[in-house]
């Protein structure tokens, strides 16, 4: 059996099953335009089922392309990481970008798999030989016309995070794909339909691909992935409670990889150095905590640029990266870089203000930024506090999913910063399932926490 085969058996039955529906001849009538669609929630491994299907694509056909489109940079990437797991080389597998993108991979250690230009005719003969020769092309769907005009063959076409993709954008993909000749052999979505929608002042452009798509359920019935390899098993269920306020079809469940994965058994050592009134917050065996930041002084305020912020709760947030950073270190002297997300960038900047260590400020973004990606410890401050229990477009159906995406990037440590007057008994489901059904640790914040 080959490593390929191998890899795949050791798959769960789902993403197993998702590979197999990828790789099934694609004999639709011309007129209709049926495709699987591989709903995978995060964490539970939709990039590695498109890589090892396109993977195994390459090994069963003769002449082999397969055109991997993501919406972003960083899953292009990611999906490049793949293959070369797998063993494939620069003849096997590129990685399509433009000369702007280039200069980020100049020193990068894979930079062979690179080829950067803006018009085909920029090319050199050698360079376009190259491009038609490759099996596997990797770009992003803004990217994407690059690669249709130089595919020589009938490709199979993956897009990888369709969901975070707008609509027209999609659409226009789409046309693209389906004009050229020769059309595609077969065509795959992986994705997770509950991700945030594109930033827009167009509601009617608010909800994403994913949604639009998997509301047709009479046609469109997608492979579910359920098993999660990413989160604690505490985080996940708080995750769960947010798919149950989002509707979701199914829970996910966690694998025993990560059963019980703390920041310890990421290789931290616990050194216990912060005050005592914080050990219980800090600790690694307390995987989900919710500190209530009613009894934190102020109240949320707006900035010059109509952003959000609560000045006493970016304090905390600022003091508890800084205690985790101090408190948690590697044998070989890495200290824990917590990320810090917040809806708004307001919040964000007053964070940065406060945090004591520099290395911290990079981590600190908004939960946009952070959609697609895991990390080892996150802090999530909502940045909201006042009478009225007004959240602003926290509240909004298409945006409803910033908390379950902000709490899905944590590994091993989740802390969320939350007025429970402004968000909890509101009727905002999400933040009254976080609470209720989440099963988090819950502490309430006391005034000398934040007092200079």
């Amino acid at each position: 059996m080959s490593s390929l085969s191998q890899r795949i058996q050791r798959l769960n039955s789902a993403q197993r099953e998702s590979v197999e529906a990828i790789l099934q001849s694609w004999d639709a009538p011309a007129g209709d335009f049926v495709f699987p669609i591989v709903e995978g929630p995060p964490g539970t491994g939709k990039t590695r089922v498109g890589v090892l299907a396109s993977a195994r694509y390459r090994e069963e056909n003769r002449r082999p392309q397969v055109a991997y489109l993501c919406y972003t940079h960083f899953a292009a990437d990611k999906a490049l990481e793949g293959f070369i797991e797998l063993g494939f080389t620069p003849d096997d597998v590129l990685r399509v970008v433009d000369h702007w993108r280039s200069r980020f991979y100049q020193n990068f250690r894979y930079s062979n798999y690179y080829i950067a230009y803006n018009k085909v005719e920029e090319l050199t003969r050698a360079q376009r030989d190259r491009l038609r020769r490759v099996p596997i092309l990797i770009t992003t769907l803004h990217g994407s016309g690059k690669i249709l005009k130089e595919i020589q063959t009938r490709p199979l076409i993956v897009v990888d995070e369709f969901s975070q993709c707008p609509p027209t954008l999609f659409f226009s993909t789409l046309s693209k794909i389906r004009s050229r000749s020769p059309g595609p052999s077969g065509y795959t979505l992986l994705g997770d339909p509950n991700q945030l929608p594109v930033i827009t002042s167009q509601p009617y452009l608010r909800p994403n691909i994913g949604t639009f798509i998997l509301s047709r359920n009479n046609e469109y019935q997608p492979y579910q992935l359920t098993y999660q390899y990413r989160m604690h098993s505490s985080i996940c269920q708080v995750v769960n409670a947010l798919r149950d306020a989002l509707n979701a079809s199914y829970h996910l469940q966690t694998h025993g990889y990560a059963q019980g994965r703390t920041l310890t058994r990421l290789g931290y050592v616990w050194n216990r150095d912060c005050p005592s009134d914080f050990e219980q917050i800090l600790d690694p065996n307390n995987a989900c905590i919710i500190i209530n930041t009613d009894n934190l002084p102020g109240m949320d305020d707006v900035s010059l640029g109509g952003s959000k912020y609560f000045s006493a709760e970016a304090r905390l947030a600022a003091r508890l990266a800084d205690m985790m950073y101090q408190s948690y270190v590697k044998q070989n002297g890495e200290h824990l870089l917590s990320t810090i997300l917040s809806p708004y960038t307001a919040q964000n900047g007053m964070i940065k203000g406060y945090l004591q260590n520099p290395s911290l400020k990079e981590q600190c973004i908004t939960i946009y930024q952070a959609q697609g990606r895991e990390y080892p410890c996150v802090v999530i401050s909502f940045a909201r506090k006042n009478p009225s229990g007004w959240i602003g477009f926290l509240g909004e159906p298409e945006l409803r999913a910033q908390t379950y995406v902000a709490c899905s990037r944590a590994m091993a440590k989740l802390i969320i910063l939350l007025s429970f007057d402004t968000f909890v008994g509101r009727g905002y489901t999400d933040f009254d399932y976080l609470v209720e059904r989440g099963g988090a640790l819950i502490v309430n914040a006391e005034l000398g926490w934040v007092r200079e």
